[in-house]
């Protein structure tokens, strides 16, 4: 079987797991409005890329990755669930349509919909370290990594809503690195943290990782004005009163930069060799709208 056919049954495993893992963990908790919300917003849609990188960094160092994972990677996909919903308010994105839906904040109670992020944040939290197969040191250190990269998205988001990133091409990088990168990175270090990988090596997954995330916003600002929505599940043009990677670097230049970055994701992890296939593997796939 060739690499590409391995990666796609990988990935679609993945996918397959982490769905059900998630609807398992969202029926597990009380039938509220604020569960439904955090079940529109969670199941049924979307890449999961992320949830993809925790396990495929951790395939670098144990064959049953996915399973050591799995719990994390679900925490992921619940924190970047609750971050969508965010990101579409009329407060900050104003959008219309997420991953082929109308979004949250207009198929549900305004109240329930505020309450759904630290519904889903606090949800990832208690999944993710409710993992018997690993470490109560190594289930902390996950998690304060998770910690971290919240944070880090809360101060780009503010850049973000604010347009700080208008003030120069300086400004949308340290945007996109907080905003988008330091979940991707995140998520990658995680899964290798999980499956018994030392500092170092985990510290190359979260650079990885960050390149990763950096050549995927800049693809999906690519795609938002050029077309991918069908592919993305939104509306192009929603970014268009913001700057984005376009607007700096012109479509060509972003399309370049987002190669780049994925060089920059590539590079660190040739001292794996053939156990990093599926990360490097991932790296190439993760380019939905390059062509858009």
């Amino acid at each position: 079987m060739g690499a590409d056919a391995v990666f796609a049954e990988f990935k679609a495993r993945v996918r397959r797991e982490v769905e059900a893992a998630l609807e398992g963990a969202l029926a597990a908790c009380e039938a509220t409005e604020v569960r439904r919300v955090a079940e529109y917003a969670a199941l049924g849609g979307g890449h999961r890329w992320r949830a993809i990188a925790t396990v495929a960094a951790g395939m670098t160092f144990r064959d049953d990755a996915l399973e050591v994972c799995l719990p994390s990677a679900c925490g992921v996909e619940l924190a970047h669930a609750a971050s969508l919903i965010l990101d579409d308010l009329p407060s900050m994105d104003d959008a219309s349509t997420r991953r082929g839906k109308p979004c949250a904040h207009l198929a549900f109670p305004r109240w329930a919909v505020d309450m759904a992020p630290p519904f889903l944040v606090s949800l990832a939290f208690q999944t993710a370290l409710r993992n018997p197969l690993v470490s109560s040191e190594r289930r902390i250190a996950a998690a304060l990594e998770m910690a971290g990269a919240a944070g880090r998205m809360i101060e780009g988001q503010e850049m973000d809503v604010t347009q700080a990133a208008a003030e120069g091409s300086g400004a949308l990088l340290e945007c996109y690195t907080l905003k988008t990168g330091a979940l991707y990175a995140a998520s990658a270090k995680v899964g290798a943290i999980l499956c018994g990988a030392d500092e170092t090596d985990a510290a190359v997954f979260y650079d990885s990782g960050m390149g990763l995330g950096l050549s995927y916003q800049f693809l999906d600002d690519t795609a938002d004005q050029l077309g991918g929505g069908g592919r993305s599940g939104k509306p192009t043009g929603q970014d268009r009163r913001k700057r984005t990677a376009l607007s700096v670097y012109g479509v060509e230049g972003a399309r370049a930069r987002a190669a780049a970055f994925a060089e920059q994701a590539l590079a660190p992890l040739e001292r794996f060799g053939p156990r990093a296939a599926l990360f490097v593997s991932l790296v190439r796939e993760a380019d939905w709208a390059r062509d858009a």
